[in-house]
């Protein structure tokens, strides 16, 4: 019964804090007073305040600065990522160039630690599993063309990692089987959109949105912080005229510095708040 209670006082001193901070009692940036103060303050035991503040900050509401304090995380000026246009770029295309969106290629702490062995946008075999063969419609195990790059926003140096999967047998002949199976591409890899609209076109997208939390090499290739920030994925499969995948291209963006929105004909004048059109 006393556990039952104790489990009780925090999640409520949860909810008063959270309330606190969205409300704005404290301020993005602004230090929450000390343990000892807010466990006099509700009249509890600081094990009990480190479990509230603790919760906030898995939340992403918090971020604790050992030897300085707790502090409220700034809330920053998220930048827009549209989708809707058609024909859509082939973002993993050699030929497209991020600049002209005001992006930059940037080489990431997992490009170094695997030696750079497979470059920014240059194609590489592999064969599809879970998720990614569920995407395009293919039994796992099946070849796919895989192409990514990070990119860097120029002026807010936020980064974002895109990827891409296009079934192999659309743009090259599949050879061997097992570990000796080899693909022989015939078409460049800028040119798999025009490629694939010659041959199973009029091609269309569809774009869909998710978030969920990151892991692995991702907080530190993205610059996120270490807990509390989800990441956004935009996913965009390219279809053939009677609605069969063909390729899908993500993007994974630090959910706490992008967002997503779906737009149709001119969005005009923008202020600069639209980072990237997919």
């Amino acid at each position: 019964m006393i556990e039952e209670k104790g489990t009780a006082r925090w999640r409520e001193i949860t909810g008063f804090l959270r309330t606190d901070i969205l409300q704005g009692h404290y301020q993005p940036g602004q230090a929450l007073p000390g343990e000892a103060f807010m466990a006099d303050e509700y009249a509890t035991s600081r094990p009990t305040i480190r479990k509230a503040i603790a919760q906030l900050v898995s939340e992403g509401l918090l971020t604790v600065a050992h030897g300085r304090g707790t502090f409220v995380r700034a809330r920053p000026d998220r930048r827009l990522i549209t989708f809707g246009s058609s024909p859509a770029e082939d973002l993993l295309s050699p030929a497209y160039d991020p600049a002209a969106q005001g992006w930059e290629h940037v080489t990431v702490p997992s490009d170094i630690e695997r030696g750079n062995k497979l470059p920014h946008n240059q194609p590489a075999p592999m064969t599809a599993e879970g998720e990614d063969a569920e995407v395009l419609g293919i039994r796992r195990g099946r070849v796919v063309v895989y192409r990514y790059a990070y990119w860097q926003h120029a002026k807010t140096r936020h980064r974002i990692h895109l990827d891409s999967y296009v079934i192999a047998d659309h743009i090259g002949t599949v050879k061997g089987e097992g570990a000796d199976r080899d693909i022989d591409l015939h078409v460049e890899s800028d040119n798999y959109y025009a490629h694939l609209e010659a041959n199973h076109g009029p091609l269309r997208w569809a774009t869909s949105v998710y978030t969920r939390m990151p892991y692995g090499d991702t907080y530190a290739d993205l610059s996120m912080e270490p807990v509390g920030t989800p990441l956004l994925i935009i996913r965009r499969v390219t279809l053939s005229y009677d609605g069969r995948p063909l390729e899908f291209t993500e993007i994974e963006a630090p959910g706490d510095r992008f967002e997503a929105s779906a737009i149709t004909g001119d969005i005009g004048q923008t202020g600069g708040h639209v980072a990237l059109r997919v």
